[in-house]
């Protein structure tokens, strides 16, 4: 029965992943483009040389493989954001340390949303990582197998991390 609900779950879950452009998009529409993209954060974790990252079930972009993170809520700061979808996907606690860029994804498509995502660079603190859920299974893999597995606009949050990284040093 579990595995059953675990599924119905992912199913409802990608159905409203899929509802939710088509929504804002329309709105954008009648409202003739003044809506704002909509806020992301997320988290880049390294630890021994290996990147905490996120599998989504059953996706078509980058691979499936993103970084921990998510939606801004309303009256959320993006801090609490990346801190609040790096605990509820990974089910760790993380430290954040600095931004390490900002990245727009502009919609080319009604199914899409355009974002501007803050990525922190951050720790974990506690908590103990979850083997998955509806959004995905963390897992921990080294760096080569993160390049070859994150899309373009994922390969550039980490791109510019690694710089962060080597400033860090530096200092």
């Amino acid at each position: 029965m579990g595995g059953f609900l675990t599924v119905l779950k992912q199913f409802l879950y990608r159905i409203f992943l899929g509802f939710v452009p088509l929504c804002f998009n329309s709105l954008n529409m009648l409202l003739v483009g003044n809506l704002p993209p909509l806020g992301c954060a997320c988290v880049i974790v390294e630890d021994q040389g290996r990147f905490l990252l996120l599998k989504r079930p059953r996706s078509r972009i980058w691979n499936g493989f993103v970084f921990p993170g998510g939606f801004m809520r309303w009256r959320e700061y993006p801090a609490e954001t990346a801190q609040r979808e790096f605990r509820e996907e990974t089910g760790l606690e993380v430290r954040l340390l600095n931004t390490t860029g900002t990245y727009v994804d502009k919609s080319t498509r009604f199914n899409r949303m355009s974002t501007l995502t803050i990525a922190f660079a951050g720790e974990v603190v506690g908590g103990t990582l979850r083997s998955g859920g509806v959004e995905g299974r963390p897992c921990w893999l080294d760096e080569f197998e993160t390049r070859a597995l994150l899309g373009d606009h994922y390969t550039n949050m980490l791109d510019d991390y690694l710089v962060y990284r080597e400033q860090r040093k530096q200092s």
